[in-house]
């Protein structure tokens, strides 16, 4: 098991090195993570999902399903996958189908909550220092 973790932290080193070199930077500069948010001032369908998670695991169930209700099922799945991969020893055979399923509800979730409540409390808020913004304000004078 913990073989096979180092194996896969040391071939993906160079995505954990730029992931890592990303939030730095953005965190610093625009005081958030998306890029969709810091490009258009629009949140994402996973804006709110590391709280969510967090939320979630510590026992504030309401406050992570009010952030992002898509978060227990990115946590089942990443359990899941995580005990075929690491416990069990071998890639789960549906992996990217069931990736793929939760991907589309997370976002039809999104699509229904921006329709319905944005902009709402966060995460379902406009972040107007977004870029397209800063780019609009600077041609205008």
């Amino acid at each position: 098991m913990i073989r096979r973790l180092k194996n896969d932290i040391k071939t993906f080193y160079p995505a954990l090195l730029v992931f890592a070199l990303y939030n730095i930077i953005v965190r610093t500069v625009f005081h958030a993570y998306c890029p969709f948010l810091i490009v258009t001032g629009f949140p994402c369908a996973g804006c709110g999902m590391t709280r969510a998670v967090f939320y979630i695991l510590t026992g504030r169930v309401k406050r992570g399903m009010d952030l992002n209700p898509a978060a227990p099922m990115w946590i089942l799945f990443l359990l899941w996958f995580f005990a075929e991969r690491y416990v069990r020893g071998h890639t789960p055979r549906h992996a990217k189908t069931v990736l793929a399923m939760v991907v589309l509800v997370t976002f039809g979730i999104y699509l229904y909550r921006m329709i319905n409540f944005f902009p709402g409390s966060p995460p379902l808020v406009f972040y107007r220092n977004n870029l397209i913004s800063r780019v609009l304000r600077r041609m205008q004078g």
